[in-house]
Parts: C-alpha cells; structure tokens; sequence
C-alpha cells in the first residue's frame, strides 16, 4: 500500500502581502517601481472581526472604524460605562466592500472611497504600538486625486497553486507640492447585513497595512498606482 504525502511535504508558505507601487509622469512614462511585502499584514480590527464572524451572534465583539469609533457588534446596546465614540450594530450578519461599494458618499469620514490610502506617517509609530488606520487618522493623505479601486483574482483548485488576489489603485498628485509618503493601508467598507440586504451607510474599517522602507517623495503630477496582491496558498 502506497502513501501519498507530497501535500504534507511541500514547503509551506504562509498567507502574505506583496505590495507594488508604479510611479508614472504626466507622460505616461514609467519613472520608479517600489515592491515589497509584509508578512505580517493584517490589523487588529480585521483579526477581531474574522473571529466574530466564526462566533456571531453568540457573543459582543468591539472593533475600532478608522477614525477611532468602537462599534460594538451583535448587541443592542453600548456597555455600561463605556464612555468614548461609539456605535452599535445589533445584526446578526456582516459585509466587507472594497469596490463598487455603495452608499460610500454619505459616510462622515474625511475620505469617501475605500480602497488604498496614503499617510504621510507610518504606522507604529510614536506611542502608538498597535497598527491602527485610527491612530494615525490626522496623518491620511487626502489633497491628491484618489481613482476608484479595482480588483482582480488568479485563484486555482490546484493543490500547491498559489492563488492572489490584488487591489489596485491610481493616485495622482494634483495638489502642485511634494509629498511624502510614509505608509498606506487597505480600507474596506464595513456594512452591516439585515433580511433586506445592506443596511444604510458603511464604516469603514481598515484590514491591512505597510510601512515603506524609506519614505516616498512625491512630486506634483506624478501618478501612483498602488498594488496590494494577498498570496493565499492551497
């Protein structure tokens, strides 16, 4: 009798990020290429809400949106004596966005369109430990003219494939200044899901972040196009 153990075998390699930033002039031209990748990728708020999403709705769970406010899932109130900027979201059900989003113009955050956002600061920095989109909310780049993201897939049955799943988004720097970029994150939007579908207006909350290994000098004109390609092996 034979064995097949070559799954168990095969290198392992862990879920990953790799990053790609193209950094293009006015002319079309091709001026840098920027790769990268983070191991270590995912936030706390997207941590906290995969495991919620394995236990909804047997137990409250509390996530931060970008700006710092704790939304508080599958209860129907704030806890007693909790004090700061909060929300509640009482449904049983949730929904990541990341393109085609709707309702995203009404949201209150500064800006409008989840996707890929840029700071001027990187995460981790300071007091603040913890990675959080919330933490460095006063540093998101929004002056520069953000595209609409677009998103695409290479996905396999195939064991031992790797399978990605890329973001990509354009940026352009119409402001006239340079600016430096230290940092981005992946920012979703977060909806909670009623009988009747999507309900109301998203919070956004951020799933992913990189720091860049030397910050970015951005030069009026210039376009990024930024790249966030998640390798999930099989």
């Amino acid at each position: 009798m034979s064995v097949d153990i070559s799954r168990d075998r095969r290198p392992r390699i862990p879920i990953t990020t790799t990053y790609k930033i193209i950094l293009t002039g006015p002319d079309g031209k091709v001026l840098k290429v920027i790769e990268g990748k983070n191991d270590d990728p995912f936030t706390y708020s997207f941590v906290w809400l995969f495991y919620a999403s394995m236990i909804a709705p047997s137990q409250s769970i509390d996530i931060p949106d970008v700006t710092g406010t704790e939304l508080f899932l599958f209860t129907p109130s704030v806890p007693t004596g909790y004090t700061g900027a909060s929300a509640v979201i009482p449904y049983p059900a949730a929904a990541l966005c990341l393109v085609n989003c709707p309702g995203t113009p009404n949201v209150i955050y500064t800006l409008k369109l989840p996707g890929i956002w840029l700071f001027s600061t990187p995460f981790g920095s300071g007091p603040f430990v913890q990675p959080s989109v919330s933490n460095i909310y006063s540093s998101l780049i929004t002056s520069v003219a953000y595209s609409p993201p677009s998103i695409s897939e290479n996905i396999t049955a195939t064991v031992g494939a790797t399978n990605t799943i890329t973001l990509s988004q354009t940026i352009i720097n119409n402001t006239g200044s340079t600016i430096t970029v230290a940092s981005f994150a992946v920012v979703a939007a977060f909806y909670p899901v009623t009988s009747s579908g999507f309900s109301g207006t998203p919070y956004f909350i951020d799933i992913a972040y990189y720091n860049l290994p030397t910050p970015l000098t951005w030069s009026p004109g210039i376009a990024l196009n930024v790249q966030v390609s998640f390798v999930v092996p099989t």
